[in-house]
């Protein structure tokens, strides 16, 4: 993915390549259930349904990564579970699932804060 940032010292574009890892996808997770649960909560099915497909996908993706261990495939796996039968979690497991991905998103951020 090729992001285009102004640098305002020289008021010039650059290219910054951001490498599409584990870590990526991760933190791509958390805002993709945000709008799950924001597009199932105002009652959006068609939305609801398309965003649910797509967290489905990046599970898959960071499954794809051979840097996920067993122990942590078995995590993803719950969550993918999760994911599958969002509108019969109690607020204990929407809340678990909600916040599960948001550790990594800070943690890529901080780490592309750095890059930059």
């Amino acid at each position: 993915m090729d992001i285009k940032i102004l640098d305002y010292k020289t008021n010039s574009k650059m290219k910054k390549k951001i490498k599409k890892d584990s870590l990526f996808y991760m933190a791509n997770l958390y805002p993709e259930i945000g709008r799950l649960f924001s597009f199932f909560d105002s009652g959006k099915v068609e939305a609801t349904l398309n965003t649910q497909k797509r967290s489905l996908d990046i599970i898959d993706k960071i499954l794809s990564f051979k840097d996920i261990k067993p122990a942590g495939r078995e995590e993803w796996s719950v969550i993918k579970n999760f994911i599958l039968g969002f509108d019969k979690l109690d607020t204990y497991e929407r809340t678990i699932l909600e916040k599960y991905a948001e550790p990594f998103s800070y943690k890529f951020m901080n780490i592309y804060s750095k890059i930059l």
